[in-house]
């Protein structure tokens, strides 16, 4: 067989390979979520081997599944304690008369103009920013968007329960057989590529493993803090600990994630504030929920995200900082999520295969040890 003649045959296969992905990719999509939850799970799944029963220790099939029921309850507790906070938050909010909030918030700029002359400049209804940031506090404020898509969540009832069933499924046969995520991969490796290759998917899994288990600390940890910041500052602990979930959640985009977080926290004060006095009540809470971000922010950089950033993906934070700001620009909210996991997923591929140029032995430098 020619040179020429396996060149089509590899790009024929690499291009039936690729529509096969694009085609099933839902349940590509499926294995990938169970294959990180396996790495979160796995430790569990240690721990409890760990622990003798009847002076014996479980095998691999009965601690996996007892880790899947752990991190099932754990899933289904923490909604079933979030979702009625956040159905009754929806509900008071969605309550709200559009045209009171844009009424409050011509008094509230009329006051900051008069404080601040120099740098705010109102003049009612002729005043440009003042008709953007109503505009887009009106589009916050359009709850029946989340009405809708809660309606179109429920129109799915029937995939999310084949996800999350999938997901299960597959996550317990992850569990139980620590390779098979690994096994699946190597299908698709050259033969002689096949040792580097498990090389890789043995240093990918430590990183991951220790990123994505972060990644739960750190968002647990800023739910606390902003939750507790928001209760003592008289937001009131209802909607405190449901801007501070929101927070946390966003607090995986880095960066900016934890200002949407705050934006969303000072809409939650000026809606739930509108009887009060701008300048004795809202102002003050307004600079106390931005005060609260600030601290929040500050603990996460200095304790939280040099452990998950740094130290768990053996980066620089330089580094890591312009590896997002390029994945955004190139995919939005979404690539600045998954710009970390993936970078790091490059660099020991790289590291591997690549070593010979030199750019690859400076980025990978730090990674040599791990």
């Amino acid at each position: 067989m020619s040179q020429r003649t396996r060149n089509v045959i590899l790009f024929v296969g690499i291009s039936i390979l690729i529509f096969l992905l694009f085609y099933f990719r839902n349940i590509v999509a499926y294995i990938l979520i169970a294959g990180v939850l396996s790495l979160i799970g796995r430790p569990i799944m240690k721990g409890i081997q760990r622990i003798p029963f009847w002076k014996k220790h479980l095998g691999k099939i009965p601690s996996a599944l007892i880790t899947l029921l752990l991190m099932l309850a754990a899933t289904i507790g923490f909604l079933a304690a979030l979702i009625p906070l956040v159905a009754m938050e929806i509900k008071d909010l969605s309550a709200i008369n559009i045209t009171s909030v844009m009424d409050y918030l011509d008094v509230a700029f009329a006051h900051l103009s008069d404080k601040m002359p120099h740098f705010i400049s109102y003049s009612g209804a002729d005043s440009g920013m003042q008709d953007y940031i109503q505009g887009q506090l009106a589009n916050m404020m359009n709850f029946g968007q989340v009405t809708d898509l809660f309606s179109s969540v429920a129109g799915t009832l029937g995939n999310l329960f084949l996800m999350f069933f999938s997901v299960s499924f597959i996550l317990f046969f992850f569990l139980k057989e620590e390779l098979l995520f690994s096994h699946i991969i190597l299908v698709f490796v050259p033969l002689r590529y096949e040792e580097k290759a498990r090389h890789v998917m043995t240093s990918i899994n430590h990183l991951l493993k220790r990123y994505f288990i972060g990644i739960i600390f750190e968002v647990l940890g800023v739910m606390t803090l902003d939750t507790i910041g928001f209760s003592i500052i008289g937001l009131g602990f209802n909607h405190g600990l449901v801007v501070a979930v929101f927070a946390g959640v966003m607090n995986v985009i880095p960066y900016i994630g934890p200002w949407i977080g705050g934006a969303f926290g000072i809409l939650v004060a000026i809606a739930t504030h509108l009887g009060d006095s701008f300048p004795d009540v809202t102002l003050p809470l307004i600079l106390l929920v931005l005060l609260v971000v600030i601290i929040v922010q500050v603990i996460d950089n200095v304790v939280f995200q040099p452990v998950i950033y740094s130290n768990s993906v053996k980066a620089h934070p330089l580094e890591i900082f312009l590896v997002i700001l390029m994945a955004g620009s190139f995919a939005g909210i979404a690539g600045m999520i998954l710009a970390i996991p993936v970078y790091t997923v490059l660099r020991v591929i790289a590291r591997e295969f690549l070593s010979q140029f030199r750019l690859v032995r400076e980025l990978t430098s730090n990674m040599m040890d791990d």
